[in-house]
């Protein structure tokens, strides 16, 4: 009499535990490797031999190079996002919140080691500009000029996606601004007054 084969539940976990530890270590080699080359310098080759995989491990995990950027990009929103949620209160002013995102970002600038990453995945949003969904940052934004409108902050012909999506271009702007460190340049506060003077409602 034959007996059914039960496979053990626990492989199946520990098998996407391993993967999940693989793609990390892709990721965390990938980061390392276009910190020191960019992307288009940055070697597949180079980044699976420094942790052991194949190539074609990497690209299981990652079809592209950007592709690790598209995943950097979105943990850094998420921890923003976070932050906002954490540090606003209900109500709270869109000044506020715009403060805040510009503050994470030129934080993260102001570190050597990072600052090759964020003017990557600045790049790789103008490349993208068109593509509208998956940028959990862009979404809090929305929700926050969406209440701001409510309390009648923002002028009510204007769209809180699209409001959002001016700030973070006039950001992406700013940015870049910041990687030049022989010119001068609006503060953080000059670009949040400036946008302001064109989305609130006049009183």
């Amino acid at each position: 009499m034959q007996r059914d084969i039960q496979e053990d539940p626990s492989a199946g976990s520990l098998r996407e535990r391993q993967r999940a530890e693989t793609r990390e270590r892709l990721f965390q080699a990938a980061l390392d490797e276009i910190r020191r080359e960019g992307v288009v310098g940055a070697q597949v080759d180079r980044i699976v031999a420094s942790i052991g995989v194949a190539r074609s491990t990497f690209y299981f995990h990652f079809p592209t190079k950007e592709d690790v950027l598209v995943d950097y990009d979105r943990r850094r929103e998420l921890e923003i996002v976070g932050l906002l949620q954490a540090v606003l209160q209900h109500g709270a002013p869109l000044r506020l919140a715009l403060t805040g995102i510009v503050t994470a970002f030129t934080a993260i600038e102001s570190v050597p080691s990072e600052r090759r990453l964020l003017l990557e995945t600045v790049a790789l949003h103008v490349r993208r500009m068109a593509v509208r969904e998956g940028h959990p940052l862009i979404d809090e934004l929305e929700r926050i000029v969406e209440a701001a409108r409510d309390r009648g902050e923002v002028r009510d012909d204007l769209a809180a996606r699209d409001v959002a999506l001016l700030f973070m271009g006039n950001l992406v702007g700013f940015l870049i601004g910041l990687a030049d460190r022989g010119r001068q340049q609006p503060s953080p506060g000059q670009l949040i007054e400036a946008f302001l003077g064109g989305v609130e409602a006049r009183r």
